[in-house]
C-alpha cells in the first residue's frame, strides 16, 4: 500500500512538471501587431540604396522613437517594429515591412506626418 501511494504520488509530481514546463510566460505569449494590408507596406522586405540606415548602432538604440504614428500607413507605431534613422531622426513603423518601403522614397513618406510626427497628414 506504501509502495503504491508513493508511486502515485511520483507520477502526479513529474506529470505536474511537465504540465508546467509547456506553460509560457506572458511575455512570449504577446502578438506581434500585423498590417491589416501587407499588401500596401510589408510586400517587400529587401533593402535600398536610399542611404537610410537601417542599423540599430548603440547610437541609434539610445535614440528616442521621433513619430508617434506611421509615415506609410497613418497608424500607431509598433516598438517591436523595425526602425529607420533619417535626417537624426529614428522613425518608426506600424509593421515589419514599412521600413523597407520607407526607404525606397523617404522624401515621399516623410512628409506624410506633421511637423512633431504626431499626426498623420495624408497617404502619399
Amino acid at each position: 500500500m506504501f509502495k503504491q501511494l508513493i508511486f502515485i504520488l511520483s507520477a502526479v509530481l513529474v506529470l505536474g512538471a511537465f504540465t508546467l514546463a509547456q506553460d509560457k510566460p506572458e511575455t512570449e505569449k504577446k502578438e506581434k501587431k500585423e498590417c491589416s494590408d501587407k499588401s500596401s507596406c510589408c510586400s517587400g522586405m529587401k533593402e535600398s540604396s536610399t542611404g537610410v540606415n537601417m542599423e540599430k548602432s548603440g547610437e541609434t538604440a539610445s535614440l528616442q522613437i521621433w513619430n508617434k504614428v506611421c509615415p506609410i500607413k497613418g497608424e500607431e507605431i509598433d516598438a517591436d517594429a523595425p526602425t529607420v534613422e533619417y535626417n537624426g531622426k529614428l522613425i518608426g513603423f506600424c509593421c515589419p515591412g514599412c521600413d523597407s518601403k520607407f526607404q525606397e522614397d523617404p522624401e515621399k513618406y516623410i512628409k506624410n506626418l506633421n511637423e512633431d510626427g504626431s499626426e498623420f497628414l495624408k497617404k502619399s
